[in-house]
C-alpha cells in the first residue's frame, strides 16, 4: 500500500520509503564505509540480484515455512488425532489439505503469465482496446514492438506480460492473464492451511484442558490470595504455556492466515471491479489528477451526424452524435484560452471537438469492467493468447 497515492505521503507511504529506500541505502553506505575492496563488490552485486533480478529466494523461504510447519505439526499435534472433539476424518483430510498446498504453490510457480510474444502480439492487441486514459498505444522499449492494452513489461521476467497484475516474488513469476486464476487459487490453499492448523490446534488444547480438567481448576489470586475459579484467558496461557510449540504454531498459523485472507480479498475486490494491480495504481493516479483539475475529456463530434439531428430540431445549440470520447492530461496553463462552456474547435472542415472538465471519478468509465459474471469468466477461463 505504501506507492499508492492514498497512503504516499501518510505514515503508512513514509514508512513503506523508509524500509524500502532510505534504510537499504543507509545499510549500503554503512557497508562501504567499513568494508572496501573485493567484499564490497560482492555485497553489490548481491544486492542487485536480491533487489533487481528474478531470484528463488522467497520461493525457498516460503517452502522452509511451509515444511517447517507441516513437520511440527506432526510431531506436536498429529499424535493427540483422533481425540474427544477431532473424529478420524482428520486422518485423511490433513494429507488432502498439505498435497494441495504444495500443488497450487508449484502450479502457481511454473505457469504461464501470459506472455506477448512477436508471434502473439497482434493476437494479444486485439484481446483489449485501449481506453487512451490508463492506456495507450506505445512501443515497449525493451520488447520493441506495440505495447497492447493492459499489459506492462515486467523488468525482473523481461517480458511483456498480458493483463499484467504484479510480479510475485514469493511464486518467483509474474501474475497475468493466463495464470491470475493459479495465483488465487495458492492463495486460498495457503489460507486453508493456515485456519485448518489453527482449526486443529484450537481443538487439540480443548482436549487437553479437558483430559486436565482445567474448567473446574481453581487458582490463588495475586491481589487477594484467596483462591479463585481459573478464567478462560487464564486456562489458554497456561495451555499455552504448557505445550509451547504447539501453542506458537497455532498462533503463527491463525496470523499468517488472516495476513494472506485480507490480500485475498483485495485480489477478489481487484475481479470484482474489473481490473488489476496495475491498473489500480493507474487509476488512483487518474483520481489524484481529478482532484488537481487537470484532467479533461474531448469528444469528436461527426459532423454529418449533427446534422442530421439538426434538421429534426432546429432548436438545438449543441448536438451530441456518435462520438468517440479520447482522455488525455491537459495542465492548468493551457486550458486559459478555452470558452465558458469548455468547448474548442479541432483542425478539420468535418469534425469539432467538444472538450469539458472532468470533476469526479464518476464520470469516468472502466471500459474493462465487463461486470461481476463477466469479469468471473474473464479470471476462471482467460481467453487464449
Amino acid at each position: 500500500m505504501g506507492p499508492s497515492s492514498h497512503f504516499r505521503n501518510g505514515p503508512i507511504g513514509k514508512l513503506n520509503h523508509f524500509f524500502t529506500v532510505t534504510l537499504i541505502e543507509w545499510i549500503g553506505h554503512s557497508y562501504r564505509k567499513v568494508c572496501e575492496g573485493r567484499t564490497t563488490e560482492t555485497c553489490d552485486r548481491l544486492c542487485v540480484y536480491f533487489m533487481e533480478k528474478k531470484n528463488p529466494v522467497l520461493v525457498i523461504v516460503y517452502l522452509t515455512l511451509l515444511t517447517g510447519s507441516i513437520l511440527l505439526f506432526y510431531i506436536t499435534a498429529w499424535p493427540n488425532i483422533p481425540g474427544h472433539y477431532l473424529s478420524d476424518v482428520h486422518k485423511y483430510l490433513v494429507p488432502i489439505v498439505i498435497f494441495f498446498t504444495y500443488a497450487s504453490f508449484f502450479i502457481a510457480c511454473k505457469s504461464d503469465p501470459g506472455k506477448v510474444t512477436r508471434e502473439n502480439v497482434i493476437k494479444a492487441c486485439k484481446m483489449f482496446e485501449y481506453d487512451f486514459l490508463i492506456f495507450e498505444p506505445k512501443e515497449c522499449k525493451t520488447c520493441l514492438f506495440l505495447k497492447p492494452a493492459r499489459s506492462k513489461h515486467c523488468s525482473l521476467c523481461e517480458m511483456c506480460v498480458a493483463k499484467s497484475d504484479h510480479h510475485c516474488s514469493w511464486i518467483n513469476n509474474c501474475v497475468g492473464l493466463k495464470n491470475y486464476r493459479y495465483f488465487l487459487l495458492f492463495l486460498y490453499a495457503t489460507i486453508q492451511i493456515c485456519f485448518y492448523g489453527a482449526y486443529l490446534i484450537y481443538h487439540i488444547f480443548l482436549d487437553i484442558a479437558k483430559k486436565m480438567n482445567l474448567a473446574e481448576a481453581w487458582i490463588t489470586s495475586i491481589q487477594t490470595g484467596r483462591k479463585v475459579k481459573i478464567s478462560t484467558y487464564q486456562a489458554a496461557l497456561f495451555l499455552i504455556h504448557h505445550e509451547r510449540v504447539l501453542g506458537a504454531l497455532g498462533i503463527f498459523a491463525l496470523l499468517v492466515g488472516l495476513v494472506i485472507l485480507i490480500f485475498f480479498c483485495y485480489q477478489l475486490s481487484l475481479v470484482y471491479n474489473g481490473t488489476t494491480a496495475n491498473e489500480a495504481f493507474k487509476w488512483e493516479e487518474i483520481e489524484e489528477i481529478i482532484m488537481t483539475g487537470d484532467l479533461w475529456v474531448f469528444e469528436r463530434e461527426i459532423e454529418e451526424e449533427s446534422r442530421r439531428r439538426k434538421k429534426k430540431n432546429k432548436e438545438v445549440s449543441i448536438v451530441k452524435g456518435r462520438t468517440t470520447a479520447i482522455y488525455w492530461i491537459q495542465p492548468a496553463r493551457h486550458r486559459k484560452n478555452k470558452s465558458s462552456e469548455g468547448e474548442s474547435e479541432a483542425n478539420g472542415e468535418n469534425s469539432k471537438q467538444l472538450g469539458r472538465q472532468v470533476k469526479s471519478m464518476s464520470e469516468v468509465r472502466n471500459i474493462y469492467d465487463k461486470g461481476l459474471w463477466g469479469n468471473f469468466k474473464e479470471t476462471v477461463f482467460p481467453p487464449s493468447l
